[in-house]
C-alpha cells in the first residue's frame, strides 16, 4: 500500500481539532452538571491535548506498522503480533502522556511528582485500556483511508485502461473510413484523391500529437473536425454544407479527444451520402446552467416514400457513449433522435476548463 497520502502535519492538525472538541465537551458537561468546583482549564486542556498530541508523535510509527501488516497475509500469527504491538504502543503512549503532563504541571505549579506515585500508577493502569482502544480506532482509520486511496487509484487506472482501449478503437475505424473515401476517388479524380491523402497526413499528425491525452479543449476538437470535413468536402463538394455555432464560453471546455469525429463520420455515411442533393451538418455547442456543456450535431437524412429510412450507427457512436460513461458516469447524457428530416445527436457533460 502507498501511505504517501498521509502527512504527519495532518495528524497534528487532527489532534488539535479532536482536543478542542473534547475540551469543549468537558466544559459543557461542567456547566450542565454544576459540580461545585472551579473548572480547571489548564488541567483539562493539558491532559486532553497531551494525550492526542502523543498520538500525533507516534503517528509515523503507526503508519509503518499499518504498511507492514497490509503487506502480510492475515492469519492467527499476524493478528497476535499486531495485538502485542498495539499493547506496547498503547503502554508507551500512556506512560509518555502521564509523564509529560507531570512536566507541564511542574512548569505551571512548580511541583513535580514521581512517575510511579500511586496516583500515576492508577492513571497509567486505567489509561492503558483507553490508549489501547484509541490505538485501534486510529489504526482502523489509517487502514480504511489507505484501502480507499488504493481502491480509487486502481479504479482510476482501470478506467484509463478502458478509455485507452476505446480511443485506440477509433484510430483504425477512422483511418479505414477515410481511406475508403479516398479509394472511391482514385479512378474518378486522382488529383482530388491526392489532395485528400495530403489532408489525411496532416490530420493524422495532429491526432498522434494528442494521442496520449484523454481530454482536450473543445477548440482543439473542432480543429480536428474541420480538418476531417475538409477531406470529405473534396469528395462531396457542393453536396456538403456546414454550419458551426460554438459559444466562446465553451471553447476551453475539456472534452474527450475525438468525441465528435465518429458522430460527424456517421452523419456523412448514413445521412449526407444517401441524399442525391446532399445536405447540411450542423454543430452547436453551448454552456448551460453555468456548469454543463451541451453539444448538438444534426444532419439531413433521406426520405423514402415519405418515411425516414432507419440506418445503423455502428461502432462509432457506441464508442462515444461508452467513453462518456467511463469519464463522467451518470453525470452525462447521450441522446440520438429523429426530428423531421434531421437526425440529431445531443451530448451533455460537466464543464471543466482546460
Amino acid at each position: 500500500m502507498n501511505f504517501s497520502s498521509f502527512k504527519i502535519k495532518h495528524a497534528f492538525v487532527l489532534a488539535i481539532l479532536v482536543s478542542c472538541l473534547l475540551i469543549l465537551r468537558q466544559y459543557i458537561d461542567y456547566l450542565i452538571n454544576d459540580y461545585g468546583y472551579d473548572f480547571s482549564w489548564f488541567a483539562v486542556s493539558a491532559r486532553i491535548g497531551i494525550n492526542y498530541f502523543m498520538w500525533g508523535a507516534l503517528f509515523l510509527i503507526m503508519l509503518k506498522i499499518a504498511a507492514y501488516f497490509q503487506h502480510r497475509q492475515t492469519n492467527v500469527r499476524t493478528i497476535l503480533i499486531h495485538l502485542v504491538l498495539s499493547i506496547l504502543i498503547a503502554g508507551v503512549h500512556r506512560i509518555l502522556a502521564v509523564r509529560i503532563y507531570d512536566l507541564a504541571y511542574y512548569a505551571y505549579a512548580g511541583f513535580l511528582r514521581d512517575l510511579f506515585t500511586p496516583g500515576n500508577k492508577v492513571a497509567i493502569g486505567a489509561g492503558l485500556f483507553s490508549s489501547f482502544l484509541e490505538y485501534w480506532i486510529i489504526m482502523g482509520l489509517i487502514m480504511g483511508i489507505s484501502y480507499y486511496v488504493s481502491y480509487s487509484k486502481q479504479q482510476k487506472e482501470l478506467n484509463e485502461a478502458k478509455l485507452n482501449a476505446l480511443q485506440m478503437q477509433l484510430h483504425p475505424h477512422f483511418l479505414f473510413n477515410t481511406l475508403n473515401s479516398i479509394t472511391s476517388l482514385i479512378d474518378i479524380d486522382p488529383k482530388k484523391a491526392q489532395k485528400m491523402l495530403t489532408q489525411l497526413g496532416f490530420l493524422m499528425r495532429e491526432i498522434l500529437e494528442q494521442d496520449k491525452k484523454q481530454r482536450i479543449p473543445l477548440a482543439s476538437e473542432m480543429d480536428y473536425i474541420k480538418a476531417y470535413l475538409e477531406i470529405e468536402h473534396i469528395r462531396f463538394q457542393d453536396r456538403l454544407n456546414l454550419d458551426f455555432s460554438i459559444d466562446e464560453a465553451v471553447t476551453k471546455a475539456q472534452v474527450p479527444a475525438l468525441l465528435l469525429q465518429p458522430i460527424i463520420e456517421n452523419a456523412i455515411k448514413h445521412g449526407i451520402s444517401k441524399r442525391p442533393q446532399g445536405g447540411t451538418i450542423s454543430v452547436h455547442a453551448s454552456r448551460s446552467n453555468g456548469a454543463r456543456v451541451t453539444i448538438e450535431v444534426a444532419n439531413d437524412i433521406q426520405e423514402f416514400n415519405g418515411n425516414i429510412k432507419e440506418e445503423g450507427y455502428g461502432i462509432g457512436t457506441s464508442n462515444v457513449s461508452s467513453r462518456l460513461q467511463q469519464m463522467y458516469g451518470e453525470n452525462q447524457t447521450f441522446n440520438q433522435r429523429k426530428d423531421g428530416t434531421k437526425y440529431i445527436t445531443e451530448i451533455t457533460f460537466p464543464f471543466q476548463e482546460s
